[in-house]
């Protein structure tokens, strides 16, 4: 009896902290978003490609903004999907 209540207790413990780290802000996603624009853009300057490093560097500036907008509003910072 008592195995089965480790196993439980051990398998409930997991679960919480498998929910509580799946569960990210909305600001938090802007910040990967913003992180993954920026790689993408030294990805382009790497390539020597101008068009691309342009597009790339629009949608790093689009991510930058869209996580400074939802930074500055306290109503959405803690908001969880």
């Amino acid at each position: 009896m008592k195995t089965k209540n480790w196993i439980s207790g051990l398998a409930s413990i997991f679960f919480l902290a498998s929910l509580s780290v799946a569960c990210s802000s909305e600001t938090e996603r802007k910040a990967d978003k913003v992180t993954d624009a920026y790689e993408d853009v030294v990805d382009a300057r790497q390539e020597g490609d101008t068009t691309e490093l342009r597009e790339e560097q629009a949608e790093l500036d689009t991510a930058r903004q869209e996580y400074r907008e939802m930074a500055n509003d306290p109503n959405k910072e803690n908001k969880t999907e």
